[in-house]
């Protein structure tokens, strides 16, 4: 395990114990530029632990994070990629779906990721080329992605973005006509999740557009690691910050690309 994997596993586990402390229960929420788009204290407080540890470990890192934006030199080609808390409109609510999401990007490609679920009690770590983990008692293990072969047969996932009152390119007609194809469509709520779903098989495919590069680093080495397929949602190559992926086991992913170019707005 690199020093890399081991500072974000440590410290995705402390900022969850952050917000483990206060799930299970509402709190007050500021609104950033939606009514949708929530932040708390504990947005915050995460994130300033997570930010504080990587800068005193890795000083001349770049660290790119949701609360408070870009900073570090980022001359060395190294980016951290933070969430500190991933549903936040959940863990506003009270309810248990929500995750620390931390990864690492050297010279554009993914080489860390973790996602923690405080909650639920779900830790999922990968490294490039060294497989996707779940922590579980007394040992880890290895996340392998489904073997779903159809669309048909598949129970997806998806999001909407905080502009879909206002804006037509809103995920709406997308979630209908996969819906009409699938064995079903979740919508868990933080797309760091979604990914880690799919990269442990309980999933086989998501897809999601309008996402920041935050939601998108942990999760996508995740379903990498464990064997599936991470793109655009035209099926090219994924580009963390281009706000859009389709993640999927692999063998469905042809046929979800073909379905969302056919949807109709």
């Amino acid at each position: 395990m690199s020093t890399e994997l081991h500072l974000a596993r440590r410290i995705a586990s402390e900022a969850g114990g952050i917000l483990r402390a206060a799930a299970f229960r509402s709190h007050v929420a500021d609104h950033k530029q939606s009514p949708t788009d929530l932040v708390t204290e504990y947005d915050r407080r995460s994130e300033r632990l997570i930010v504080d540890a990587i800068r005193e470990a890795f000083p001349d890192d770049h660290i790119l994070a949701e609360e408070g934006g870009a900073s570090g030199a980022g001359k060395n080609g190294r980016r951290w990629l933070i969430d500190p808390l991933d549903g936040t409109t959940n863990f506003a609510h009270g309810l248990p779906f929500f995750c620390v999401s931390i990864a690492l990007e050297v010279d554009g490609e993914l080489e860390v990721g973790v996602v923690q679920a405080p909650a639920l009690g779900w830790s999922f770590w990968a490294e490039r080329g060294q497989g996707a983990w779940l922590g579980l008692s007394p040992r880890p293990e290895r996340l392998r992605v489904s073997a779903t072969a159809t669309v048909g047969s598949a129970l997806l996932a998806t999001g909407f973005p905080y502009d879909n009152a206002t804006d037509p390119r809103n995920n709406f007609a997308e979630f209908v006509a996969l819906y009409q194809k699938s064995q079903g469509v979740r919508r868990v709520g933080a797309a760091a999740l979604d990914l880690a779903m799919v990269a442990a098989g309980w999933l086989d495919g998501y897809w999601e557009m309008k996402l920041k590069p935050w939601d998108l680093a942990a999760g996508a080495l995740l379903v990498r690691e464990a064997g599936g397929r991470v793109t655009g949602l035209g099926g090219g190559e994924l580009v963390v910050d281009a706000g859009e992926a389709l993640a999927s086991n692999g063998h469905l992913h042809d046929e979800l690309v073909t379905a969302l170019g056919l949807v109709k707005r």
